[in-house]
């Protein structure tokens, strides 16, 4: 594989599969909207949209991916009963951002993020991970136990580029010195960001494409926190990239407080993310809010 795979565990060959599957997908991607062929847009039943782009790069995904593993596909209903059953299966979401791949195809750079994202779960648990960023032309891919590392792919040619870099966050003492990557669903989040801010706990608040692009961000150390309590399974195995970059990724943070680690995944993956030196501080902010709600 090129470019060279820091990736020597258990997991190599693996990670290897899900990073050709990535960027067979990302290249067609890449050619579909550089082309400016039409774009269709279709809604789904939960009224969310879903492209045609979609489509083809989740067959292009599961084509490279079939023969080892179940696959729990977003786009593929009848996989989601893998969310239940459990066991060893890959995860896919063919094209993470949808909305903002619609919204900003033509533009390269700047902070919008989306691509395809394919995740591993071994025994129940979150195990490996690879995302491709459109706009950004970088590749990240993490392994527990062995890290989150980007490499930026030139031209045309996404499976060559420079060596790879090993992401950590960056340093931050004060969560309202911190950026802060917000998602208003549908489960709490925006009460939970209120109180941060009648605390004066956050000051910088953002949103820059799909869960992925997110947590690519953090893995940089270009923010330093995300609040999301919808993550859908298929988006969940970007949180890994950022818990091996060195964050902690806590899942039902405001009930059981369980380590991405040990979380079996649901069909809805509440969470927050956050740099270690900032973990305390948050959640102390957040347990008064817990009592404040018990006392009221």
């Amino acid at each position: 594989m090129s470019p060279k795979s820091p990736f020597s565990g258990p997991l190599a060959a693996t990670i290897e599969q899900l990073e050709m599957a990535v960027l067979d997908a990302a290249g067609y991607l890449v050619s579909s909207l550089e082309s400016g062929q039409r774009i269709d847009v279709s809604i789904k039943a939960d009224s969310t949209q879903v492209l045609n782009l979609d489509l083809e790069s989740q067959r292009r995904i599961l084509a490279k991916l079939a023969g080892s593993f179940p696959i729990l596909a977003e786009e593929d209903e009848g996989s989601h009963s893998l969310i239940d059953a459990g066991g060893s299966y890959f995860l896919v979401d063919p094209l993470d951002g949808t909305t903002s791949c619609k919204r900003f195809r033509g533009e390269l750079g700047g902070q919008v993020g989306y691509g395809p994202l394919v995740g591993f779960v071994q025994d129940n648990r979150l195990s490996a991970a690879s995302f491709y960023n459109i706009p950004q032309r970088k590749l990240f891919s993490a392994v527990a136990g062995e890290g989150t590392w980007c490499v930026e792919t030139k031209g045309g040619d996404l499976a060559s580029g420079t060596a790879r870099t090993r992401l950590q966050p960056s340093s931050c003492s004060k969560l309202n010195e911190a950026g802060v990557l917000f998602f208003i669903g549908k489960r709490g989040e925006s009460p939970v960001v209120q109180h941060l801010r009648d605390e004066n706990a956050l000051e910088n608040l953002y949103r820059f494409g799909g869960f992925a692009n997110d947590c690519s961000r953090l893995a940089q150390g270009l923010e330093q926190v995300s609040l999301q309590f919808t993550v859908k399974p298929w988006d969940l195995s970007a949180a890994l990239l950022a818990e091996e970059a060195g964050l902690e990724v806590i899942l039902d943070p405001l009930g059981r407080k369980i380590p991405l680690r040990s979380w079996r995944i649901e069909r809805e993956n509440p969470l927050v993310a956050v740099t270690k030196p900032l973990r305390d501080e948050l959640f102390t902010v957040l347990g008064r809010m817990k009592r404040q709600e018990r006392v009221g």
